[in-house]
């Protein structure tokens, strides 16, 4: 499932616990995401799934369910 995955990702690179990440979460004002952290969860992503994701695509990522919906899409 995209969601388990995605908050391994989240957990592994922010040091977030899994449980307390949901897909309401807000990447930046919630979880202090950083530019930095960005870039990892997108090349962890693209390499978990063997997509590319354009820059202008991440930046409108806002929550952790808008990266969800897009590697669901992007996959399907």
């Amino acid at each position: 499932m995209v969601f388990e995955e995605l908050k391994k990702i989240i957990n592994e690179i922010m040091d977030i616990p899994m449980d307390e990440i949901e897909l309401e979460s807000h990447l930046y004002d919630e979880m202090d995401a950083d530019s930095l952290d960005m870039s990892q969860i997108v090349l962890a992503l693209e390499n978990k799934y063997s997509i590319d994701i354009d820059d202008e695509v991440f930046e409108e990522f806002e929550t952790v369910g808008n990266i969800v919906e897009y590697i669901k899409n992007t996959i399907a």
